[in-house]
């Protein structure tokens, strides 16, 4: 038997693969993909997630025809690599694993007409990320790929296969990793080059099938970088940023510069534009796309402050953990460093973005589904748009929680590309949206700050919360909610001062 090729890295990710004798007959075989049986291995941040038993049997990896897993990689790669939105409203955070196959459950039993295209949605998508898609009853891991801004989420779990022989499990346990494009890019895409140059084709049949896949293998090799990104933005609306950007100059056109891995079809790191774009909603009209392409250009290749960078170059990468205790964590290491608030009764946060030279500004877009706008990191002046057209920021306190939020992207969501260009929205991906929510509650609502203002050894009424709110400068209803997440309140009397705020029902 022939050792495996591995191509990547174990600790990171890799992929090992190796032709095998059939002992059936060709005759007996599929016959598309009767050719190709072969043995695969899959490691993933140091975790063999083939490894498997059959009885009392161990085995580092699956067995089994390798064409179909061929075809599925060539046909679906491009969406595999470069699209991150689900195809259905996802409120969690969960990886795609977990989101996933919780909608595929959710919808399957709908019968309404609504439910069933929903239904088709979520099985497109599992047919594009999901690894088992690619046969079935395959003995394939039960894991998902998808693209998470500037990496690539895997996440996967020990589920058998349909069909499994008796007694075969994976043994891996349930796991989720974020890596860098090229480190799973790179070993997939030689993959595929090792199994054309390679193909043990024994008849004609078998050969066709070989070249067929050989041809959409070099039909990837001349993807342009528009196709790659219209897996993360749609087409009509990147046109329509194009032609913004055409309008502002030359120069701008910087803006549209995807970085893509060497010699391998993919997309590294997206452009700023392709970033801020494909965190909007897809009807998004050319007045406001002309506003956010002429702030882009007009902070390029400012400096940011040597405050805002001491800040900055510390936590640059810091992982997704959970959102809402990340949010809290950061604020509280945030108000250290600032050595915020003293003695002060709230926190100005005017005071702490014009502190740290990041440029706001208030405008008023057509949309209203954009809360604001953060923008900094390498090659751009830090920047926060505080959209006033959003409900959100109707009053000064919904103003300031906007500030807080975006400040929170500019700290913590720089890409690999060590810079951040989003619009906050229900187009962002949830986690980074709850962490940026978490956090501004908190910067704005210290602990020890509410703890200050709040009674300690007696019930927290009405008025307690209408007064500590209003030297906050916060809602009452966002006081309300973040006193249960500190625990100064239980369930019971967090729905007693909700009620008390909805005020009296009228039949």
């Amino acid at each position: 038997m022939t050792e495996f090729t591995r191509f990547g890295d174990p600790q990171r990710f890799s992929i090992a693969v190796r032709w095998v004798r059939d002992s059936e007959p060709r005759e007996r075989r599929p016959a598309d993909h009767g050719w190709s049986m072969g043995d695969l291995r899959i490691d993933v941040a140091g975790r063999n997630i083939t490894q498997s038993l059959q009885g009392t049997q161990p085995k580092a990896h699956v067995g089994w025809y390798l064409s179909p897993l061929l075809e599925w990689l060539a046909d679906n790669w491009i969406p595999l690599l470069h699209e991150e939105d689900f195809s259905w409203s996802e409120k969690s955070s969960a990886p795609a694993l977990v989101a996933c196959r919780r909608a595929l459950d959710r919808w399957i039993g709908e019968s309404d007409e609504t439910g069933r295209a929903t239904y088709a949605t979520v099985q497109a998508w599992y047919r594009r990320h999901a690894l088992r898609s690619a046969a079935e009853g395959g003995l394939l891991p039960d894991l998902f790929v998808r693209r998470f801004i500037d990496d690539i989420e895997l996440s996967w779990s020990l589920a058998t296969p349909l069909f499994a022989p008796e007694g075969f499990t994976f043994v891996a346990e349930p796991g989720t990793a974020r890596l860098p494009v090229a480190d799973v890019a790179g070993p997939l895409w030689e993959a595929l080059a090792w199994a054309v140059r390679t193909a043990p084709a024994e008849t004609d049949s078998d050969r066709a099938a070989a070249t067929r896949l050989a041809t959409k293998i070099t039909a990837l090799r001349d993807t342009s970088a528009a196709a790659m990104t219209a897996a993360y933005v749609q087409s009509d609306l990147l046109a329509s940023v194009r032609a913004a950007l055409a309008r502002l100059g030359a120069a701008a056109h910087r803006l549209l510069d995807d970085v893509r891995i060497v010699d391998v079809p993919a997309v590294s790191t997206f452009s700023p534009a392709v970033a801020m774009f494909g965190g909007v909603t897809p009807n998004i009209g050319r007045e406001d796309v002309d506003t956010i392409s002429s702030l882009l250009a007009s902070r390029m290749d400012i400096p940011e402050s040597p405050a805002l960078a001491e800040l900055v170059r510390p936590r640059a990468g810091v992982p997704l953990g959970v959102p809402h205790q990340d949010g809290y964590d950061f604020a509280a290491e945030l108000l250290e460093d600032l050595d915020e608030p003293g003695d002060a009764e709230c926190i100005d946060i005017r005071g702490v973005v014009r502190r740290l030279g990041i440029d706001v500004r208030e405008t008023r877009l057509v949309t209203d589904t954009i809360r604001g706008v953060a923008l900094a990191g390498e090659g751009f002046g830090p920047t926060i748009l505080v959209n006033t057209a959003s409900i959100y920021n109707a009053a000064e306190e919904g103003r300031r929680f906007t500030l807080a939020h975006e400040l929170c992207h500019v700290l913590f969501d720089r890409g690999r590309a060590r810079r951040v260009a989003v619009a906050s929205g229900p187009w962002v991906a949830p986690g980074i949206e709850k962490r940026a929510n978490a956090f501004a509650a908190y910067l704005l609502m210290p602990g020890p700050l509410v703890r200050r203002l709040l009674p300690a050894q007696q019930r927290i009424e009405r008025d307690d919360i209408v007064k500590a709110a209003a030297t906050l400068r916060v809602s009452e209803t966002a006081l309300t909610e973040h006193i249960y997440n500190l625990d100064l309140i239980g369930e019971w009397d967090r729905e007693r001062l909700r009620a008390a705020f909805r005020g009296p029902s009228s039949d």
